[in-house]
């Protein structure tokens, strides 16, 4: 039942069908909560730029397992679109100190550097990790010309 909701939820979602992708997910908490769907309804609701929401329900994601880091990263994401710096970094801080290290994490971490003005951080994390992947994500971001030129 739940993964029949659950696939109906997803498919919503993919076709932009918003409305119907957030009924579906929240049938299927009703069901059985898991940090997957509240990560998929956390995602509804941004694209739905329910922001608030979206950030309650990574939270949830989180609280059901602080190990589930999608949930982590992407609510880091929305600190950072929604230009709350200080707190993103704080959450992209604690997943390197669990050991989750990729190159999404650290390109938003220097970024998050650079508009608090760490500098010496933000240069420091590029050149203990530089590499073409890191530089596609800086880019992305519209920062790496900025950190090439600082280091």
């Amino acid at each position: 039942m739940i993964e029949e909701l659950f696939k109906k939820a997803f498919e919503a979602s993919r076709e932009g069908r918003l409305e119907e992708a957030e009924r579906f997910y929240k049938e299927c908490l009703r069901i059985r909560e898991s940090p997957e769907i509240w990560n998929n309804l956390a995602n509804v609701y941004v694209r739905m730029e329910r922001f608030a929401e979206a950030m309650e329900c990574y939270r949830k994601a989180i609280a059901c397992d602080p190990s589930f880091t999608t949930a982590h990263t992407n609510l880091a994401s929305l600190l950072l679109n929604l230009e709350r710096f200080a707190e993103a970094k704080l959450l992209l801080l604690s997943l390197l100190q669990k050991g989750v290290k990729n190159e999404q994490i650290l390109a938003m971490l220097i970024v998050c550097d650079l508009v608090l003005n760490d500098l010496a951080q933000a240069t420091q994390i590029y050149r203990e990790n530089a590499s073409e992947a890191l530089n596609r994500e800086l880019a992305e971001y519209g920062v790496l010309e900025k950190v090439l030129q600082l280091i």
